[in-house]
């Protein structure tokens, strides 16, 4: 496989609006070196929902599956799995919303943006699959990200998936959700869990956000519930390229935290 860089944590408040990324103040170092920042690196333009796509369907299909080969004997494939079924008394898990993925043919055409895709692509599938209870109805499984073309969503779909538009994916949160969305901006987390703490959520942790902001000044009261209910575990790193669930963590909302 090859590698991928660091999206930074970015914003999705309007699908025609641009992701933004954030920096972490110059005045305030990081506290470790797991949380160092990343290169600011935007790979969302307004509209791309619009955008043709240089690839067909097929292409995107055959990268998949070949990320899908290499992944599944990876080292950071069965963290994940371990990770999963360790936490034997987690909620149950019915629906599973996928923000911010990226495009699989972004807009400049890099190789990395496409890798770093697939691979969250795969680590977010797998999730799901461990997530399934053998008598319970399949999860559902739904996709929302400004930076899909109509290919993107043609692709999703064709793996028997859901393509919502924004702010559709973030009304259909509800306790039994994961939320899988790595490196998204806080606008995007804060939507997400305005009204209900999910069963899962992965993403950036609350205390990334402290080292990049005066936290006391964010109007997020959710974030700090979030980081009250769950138990976190770091997510486990892409060993080809680590940034790619840099700064990510696994929340688990506490079977009594509702």
């Amino acid at each position: 496989m090859t590698s991928a860089s660091l999206r930074s944590p970015k914003q999705t408040a309007d699908p025609q609006e641009q992701w933004t990324t954030v920096r972490r103040k110059g005045r305030r170092p990081p506290k470790s070196h797991q949380h160092a920042a990343a290169p600011n690196t935007p790979t969302v333009t307004p509209g791309s929902g619009d955008r043709l796509s240089s690839l067909s369907i097929s292409d995107i299909q055959r990268k998949h599956q070949r990320t899908m080969d290499q992944w599944k004997p990876s080292v950071c494939c069965h963290q994940l799995k371990e990770i999963i079924t360790s936490q034997h008394h987690s909620p149950t898990v019915t629906r599973a919303i996928c923000l911010g993925l990226g495009s699989f043919d972004p807009e400049d055409g890099s190789w990395k943006g496409k890798r770093r895709a697939h691979v969250q692509l795969a680590a977010f599938l797998t999730m799901v699959e461990q997530l399934q209870h053998g008598d319970q109805q399949p999860i559902r499984c739904i996709f929302q990200d400004p930076a899909f073309n109509s290919v993107d969503k043609d692709f999703i779909r064709g793996l028997g998936h859901e393509v919502v538009d924004s702010p559709e994916g973030f009304d259909l949160v509800d306790p039994s959700t994961l939320i899988f969305g790595v490196h998204l901006y806080k606008d995007t987390y804060s939507r997400a869990i305005a009204q209900h703490i999910p069963a899962v959520f992965v993403g950036t942790p609350r205390e990334v956000w402290e080292e990049c902001h005066d936290f006391d000044l964010l109007d997020w009261a959710m974030l700090k519930k979030l980081d009250e209910r769950c138990d976190k575990v770091k997510f486990p790193q892409d060993e080809e390229d680590y940034t790619i669930f840099s700064t990510t963590s696994i929340h688990w909302r506490r079977q009594d935290e509702t």
